[in-house]
């Protein structure tokens, strides 16, 4: 599948923009995650996340608009793969309190998935942290992230407006190359943005080569709730990839030109999805 470069509208940033944004992102994401164990296994992948996404936001379609109500049924045709698992996957919802199980009055064998306040509060700030990096990048006046943590008529708006986003990412999945990569794989997703942090930081400026930064393989598997044989087979296989150069001796790590290219370009897309759909929801309000 053709890699899909960043979206026009990041094309007039300049790096040093472009590089304080995503490391204030990935930051933001990493911090959300480190040390929560239970989190991380949860979502550890891609798909996980987005089917929780799914639920909240066809459960808040449904109270705006009367659209269908969320099932494993509904998420089930919204899966190109991995349907057989979601099952699990609601269960485990359920028995963490994330969601519950609501009979249809007129059909009891009808479930219906109602997201608790433990998912919809942590949804709303990882939301949040998305249009606060819309708003570092330009894309989103300043205020659209507090107000979506203080406004429930701005958050239900955003919300029902998602389905959107996750639309998108089901459509251009594969279409980033290394970021791909990474986020097929158990907790990938996480390693990526840490792996991106730390060279923004370690690069806030343009330079060739770009610089290495420190990695350390142990500390980061268990911030993230990953076995360290997990992480250290994950480095080495993005190394032979082609994705990052890593010198396990020194402990340091250099992402590549084409990994950065293709791992920004998802990011900048991803956001942008973001900023459409909150001034969506600004205009309906």
């Amino acid at each position: 599948m053709d890699f899909l470069p960043p979206p026009d509208l990041a094309l007039p940033i300049s790096y040093e923009a472009r590089a304080q944004a995503v490391a204030l992102y990935c930051d933001a994401i990493v911090r959300m995650h480190w040390g929560e164990r239970l989190i991380n296994k949860i979502f550890g992948r891609a798909m996980q996340s987005h089917a929780a996404g799914r639920i909240v936001v066809q459960h808040y379609r449904w109270k705006e608009e009367g659209a269908e109500r969320p099932t494993l049924a509904l998420l089930q045709r919204h899966a190109s793969r991995g349907t057989r698992t979601l099952a699990s996957f609601v269960a485990v919802l359920r028995l963490t309190g994330m969601v519950a199980a609501e009979a249809d009055p007129g059909d009891r064998r009808v479930r219906y998935l109602v997201p608790q306040e433990r998912l919809i509060a942590g949804l709303r700030v990882w939301i949040a942290h998305h249009l606060r990096c819309c708003e570092a990048l330009g894309w989103l006046g300043a205020g659209h992230a507090d107000r979506l943590m203080e406004d429930a008529a701005f958050f239900s708006a955003f919300v029902s407006r998602a389905g959107t986003i996750l639309d998108q990412v089901a459509l251009h999945r594969g279409r980033f190359g290394g970021w791909s990569w990474f986020d097929e794989r158990d907790g990938g997703g996480r390693v990526a943005m840490l792996l991106l942090r730390d060279h923004f930081k370690a690069n806030p400026v343009a330079g060739s080569p770009p610089a290495a930064f420190p990695l350390r393989a142990r500390e980061l598997a268990e911030g993230l709730g990953l076995s360290h044989s997990h992480v250290r087979g994950m480095l080495k296989e993005a190394t032979e990839a082609g994705h990052l150069a890593h010198d396990a001796g020194r402990a340091q790590v250099r992402l590549t030109p084409r990994f950065l290219d293709e791992a920004t370009s998802w990011l900048l897309h991803f956001l942008s999805w973001f900023a459409d759909a909150a001034h969506a929801a600004r205009r309906a309000g």
